[in-house]
C-alpha cells in the first residue's frame, strides 16, 4: 500500500517521465484517477510543468490545472525528487479573484492622484502627462506566472518606449508565462503607437511568454486592422472572462 493513500492533501508520486505511480485519496477525489500527470495540467502550462518539475530538485511553481471542481483553477504545485521519483503536492489558490479586484483597485487609486484639471501651466502639464504615462502599464500580478498590465492613455509611441525597459526588465526577473494587455483605458491609437506595441509583444514572445489582449473595441479593432496589425496574440474580450477561465472555480 502506498505510504501516500492517507495524505491530507492532494499528493502524487511520479517517475522521470512525468508518469503517476502512486496518488493519495485527496488527489484521486479531486483529479480522478490520474496516469500521467499532465492529464490534468492545462494545455498552456504543460511546457512550464516539464521544465520546472523536471529539473530534480525542491521546486514551487503556480500552473493552471484541471479537476473535477473545476475545468481551469490555479494551483501552487511543490515537488520534491528523491532520486528518480517525485513527490508532488498540489494546493488550489482560492483567493486569486479577490486579490486580483484588490490590486486592480490600486492601481486605479494611483491614477486617480494625478489630476490634469488642475495643472494649467505648461511645465506642470508636461510632468503630469510624464506621470500618466509612467503609470499607463503597471506590472499587475494575477499570480506567479500571469500579470495584466492595463494601458490607460491613447495608444501613442512615447507611452510604449517609456514603459518598454520597464516592463521587458520585469518579465525577464520575474517567472512569467502569461501576460494580458487590457485596451480598456486607451482611446486613440496612431501607426507609430501600433508599431511600437507589436514590437514590445514580439520581444515578450522572444523570452517565452504568450500574450492575450482584453477590453479591444470595434474602434480598436478598425485601428489596428488599419494599422496592419500582425502580433500573434489570443483575444479575452473582458476582464471578466480572464477571471472565468483561469480562476473561478465550479
Amino acid at each position: 500500500m502506498s505510504t501516500i493513500k492517507y495524505a491530507p492533501l492532494p499528493v502524487f508520486i511520479m517517475d522521470e517521465e512525468m508518469n503517476i505511480l502512486a496518488q493519495s485519496d485527496e488527489a484521486a477525489a479531486l483529479f480522478g484517477e490520474v496516469q500521467h500527470f499532465l492529464e490534468i495540467v492545462d494545455e498552456d502550462s504543460q511546457n512550464k510543468a516539464r521544465k520546472r518539475l523536471g529539473q530534480k530538485k525542491k521546486i514551487k511553481t503556480e500552473l493552471v490545472m484541471h479537476s473535477r471542481k473545476a475545468k481551469m483553477s490555479l494551483y501552487t504545485v511543490n515537488c520534491k525528487w528523491e532520486q528518480d521519483k517525485a513527490h508532488v503536492i498540489c494546493v488550489e489558490e482560492d483567493s486569486q479573484i479577490r486579490i486580483l479586484s484588490e490590486k486592480i483597485e490600486q492601481h486605479t487609486a494611483r491614477l486617480s492622484e494625478t489630476d490634469l484639471e488642475l495643472l494649467l501651466q505648461k511645465e506642470r502639464l508636461e510632468k503630469a502627462m510624464n506621470r500618466v504615462i509612467e503609470l499607463s502599464g503597471p506590472f499587475i500580478h494575477l499570480s506567479n506566472n500571469m500579470v495584466l498590465i492595463p494601458l490607460f492613455v491613447d495608444l501613442f509611441e512615447e507611452v510604449i518606449m517609456k514603459n518598454e525597459h520597464r516592463l521587458l526588465r520585469q518579465i525577464d526577473e520575474e517567472t512569467v508565462d502569461r501576460v494580458i494587455i487590457d485596451f480598456n483605458g486607451i482611446g486613440q491609437i496612431d501607426e507609430r503607437g501600433v508599431a511600437a506595441l507589436e514590437h514590445l509583444i514580439w520581444e515578450f514572445q522572444l523570452m517565452g511568454v504568450q500574450i492575450y489582449l482584453t477590453g479591444v473595441t470595434p474602434d480598436h479593432s478598425q485601428w489596428l486592422h488599419q494599422y496592419h496589425f500582425q502580433a500573434n496574440v489570443k483575444s479575452i474580450s473582458n476582464l471578466g472572462q480572464v477571471i472565468h477561465q483561469f480562476f473561478t472555480t465550479a
